[in-house]
């Protein structure tokens, strides 16, 4: 977006030249009597360099002085100072390039074009450029705001978009916990009691990941290993874990509640489905460029593992909200047993959604 805005400022500017030049040699023919197309078409080319060189100084100077000291939020007084300082080297400099580089290309020009002679000259355009260079930082300054103003409503946007998937999400896995705790109850209340102490803990981890958008590997994988231990309050044996996620990409990012959900879905619809104990296993690696985190285990298989869907569709959802649009959440039905894959590129680490 900034090239072809920057184009049409060189237009704008170029335009801005051959106007200012052509209003200066008419004024000089009018004032001068400049007679001939040697010495029109010379004035034409001179106030015109001297327009593009204080132009551009003045430019240069604006640039420079709003990112080396800010200037656009100083005091007025400040500004205007600055402004001054320069447009009085864009002068001095402007106006001594443009006699140089004259007198070098056309000797004996020295007495129609001498330095005091040429100030009037020069006054005008650097008021001209002045008003030009304020105005399109004015042009700027408006674009950048617009801008910032679009990106933070499409922040927001994916925000709340995010947190009602979220709200999905964590009452879904709350309803299924509950359940867990009510069957406990009757049966043995001491668990049910460890049960309660643990959901405490996993609904800490899903309000702290409410207020961000990413969480360490190793954190999501605490928190699910604390909800494979309140699980096994009511499963017992037949619920059996293996973790294969190397220590190196423990410190890798990944959305908070994305692992957990996972989990859940095999403990449903794997152990949950049949007296024979069911492995789950929890595994991560780097395949390329691409970071892969699944979860597997070895259930029935059948074809109600995946429930009515909505739970792996809302955090295929959040991933590419989060991770991006390369993310993906893929799902396998093994005759024995089931697999799920979350991946992104290892690049795309978030949106940006906080």
């Amino acid at each position: 977006m900034a090239e072809p805005s920057s184009t049409r400022d060189r237009a704008r500017d170029a335009v801005a030249y051959l106007v200012l030049g052509g209003f200066l040699t008419a004024l000089q023919v009018v004032m001068l009597e400049l007679r001939g197309a040697v010495p029109i078409a010379l004035a034409f080319g001179f106030n015109t360099l001297v327009g593009v060189l204080i132009g551009s100084i003045i430019d240069l100077g604006q640039r420079l002085s709003a990112r080396v000291f800010d200037i656009e939020n100083r005091a007025v007084a400040v500004r205007l100072i600055a402004v001054i300082l320069t447009s009085v080297v864009a002068i001095v400099v402007g106006v001594e390039i443009a006699i140089r580089l004259l007198h070098g290309l056309v000797p004996g020009t020295g007495d129609t074009w001498s330095r005091t002679g040429v100030l009037w000259v020069a006054v005008p355009v650097t008021v001209v450029m002045v008003a030009i260079g304020r105005e399109r930082e004015r042009m700027r300054t408006r674009a950048v705001r617009a801008e910032r103003d679009a990106e933070a409503g499409k922040r927001h946007a994916l925000r709340a978009e995010l947190d009602a998937l979220r709200s999905r999400t964590n009452p879904h896995f709350l309803f299924n916990a509950l359940n867990t705790i009510a069957a406990l109850i009757a049966e043995d209340p001491a668990r049910a009691e460890d049960a309660v102490e643990r959901l405490a803990g996993l609904l800490r981890h899903a309000l702290e990941g409410s207020r961000q958008s990413l969480v360490s590997l190793g954190a999501e994988l605490a928190a699910t290993l604390d909800y494979v231990e309140f699980e096994r309050l009511r499963f017992g044996d037949r619920l059996q874990l293996h973790v294969r996620v190397p220590e190196s990409l423990r410190d890798a990012f990944v959305p908070p509640m994305s692992l957990q959900p996972l989990v859940e879905n095999a403990v449903l619809h794997g152990v949950a489905a049949r007296r024979r104990p069911t492995t789950i296993t929890v595994w991560a690696r780097c395949e390329g460029n691409t970071f892969e985190l699944g979860v597997d285990d070895d259930g029935s298989g059948d074809g109600d593992h995946v429930g009515s869907g909505t739970a792996l569709a809302d955090l295929r959802a959040r991933l590419k909200l989060v991770m991006g649009d390369d993310a993906d959440l893929a799902t396998e039905r093994r005759d024995a047993g089931f697999n799920v894959v979350m991946r992104w590129p290892l690049h795309d680490r978030a949106k940006g959604v906080d």
